[in-house]
């Protein structure tokens, strides 16, 4: 299946009908989803069955629905070159939250409504680059990733909430290298460090993070994070040696299961509730893995 980037629609015949994933083959349902771009931050949208694909380098964001894809919003590059978008958020109103990373000048969080309007949330400083970012429903807020780069590397990573009523950020937890990834299970956050090379569990109350702990420390280097279920999340991985990425699940008491591995580097992770869709980095394509049953 080939998919073009563009404002057109154009067929999508391998990922047709997303949600109803077993109404074919198997084989048909897991083939990868092949985009001209370079997919970054991935969102599904359950209440009407679509995938977001955020282009890294164009700042495209791709919206895979009925079959059919088109491009609904890009993200302006803020005057740097290199990768642009990071993590993508979605809510059940169907309104986007995106990251530029900004490489250290542009770094930003913008919202993009359903019709394809673009805003930039104002209040958050544009030399932290940021990647990842999650929205929680019943606080009506954005938790987003930052950190900064050095002459030593990626510092200073902290976690930022953004009280989306009043669009004031607020950081609630710092001490991490280069956070990538977060996700918001009820009270507790995961968050993925790539410098630290560890996931990360925050335990929150009352709007304070009160207890860090090592969720797991051996999955190679820890990119993108997606909930799966109300007790764990998707997580992929990439280890620099090998040269092999992986899409694992990590429970929240530190259980871990390895869904799909192989040489290729994943980026963003999203899912249906019964595949996970994964980004590959320059390679152009989502795979599609099923996360098989609990362990």
């Amino acid at each position: 299946m080939e998919v073009i980037a563009g404002t057109s629609l154009a067929p999508c015949e391998t990922c047709m009908q997303l949600h109803n994933a077993f109404a074919h083959t198997l084989a048909d349902e897991l083939r990868p989803i092949r985009v001209q771009a370079d997919p970054s931050g991935l969102a599904y949208d359950h209440h009407v069955d679509a995938l977001y694909i955020a282009d890294a380098y164009s700042g495209a964001i791709l919206c895979i629905e009925g079959g059919y894809q088109r491009r609904i919003a890009t993200i302006d590059s803020g005057g740097v070159i290199g990768e642009r978008i990071g993590g993508l958020a979605i809510t059940p109103y169907g309104t986007l939250f995106a990251t530029r990373i900004g490489q250290g000048s542009a770094g930003g969080l913008f919202r993009i409504e359903p019709d394809g309007q673009v805003e930039e949330l104002s209040r958050l400083r544009p030399e932290d680059q940021r990647l990842g970012v999650t929205y929680d429903a019943r606080e009506h807020a954005l938790y987003t990733t930052q950190f900064r780069s050095s002459a030593y590397g990626p510092c200073d990573g902290s976690i930022v909430t953004i009280d989306l009523v009043t669009g004031e950020p607020s950081t609630i937890l710092d001490g991490f290298g280069k956070p990538v990834g977060i996700v918001k299970l009820g009270p507790t956050l995961v968050v993925a460090d790539a410098r630290q090379r560890a996931v990360f569990r925050v335990e929150m109350a009352s709007g304070r993070a009160v207890l860090r702990l090592q969720l797991a420390g051996d999955l190679g280097c820890p990119d993108s994070l997606c909930s799966y279920g109300l007790d764990s999340v998707l997580v992929t991985t990439f280890d620099e040696q090998t040269q092999r990425g992986s899409l694992r699940r990590l429970w929240l008491d530190g259980r871990h299961q390895v869904i799909a591995s192989g040489p290729w580097q994943p980026r963003g992770v999203a899912t249906d509730g019964e595949r996970a869709f994964v980004a590959m980095r320059r390679g152009g394509q989502v795979m599609v893995f099923q996360v098989e049953p609990s362990i």
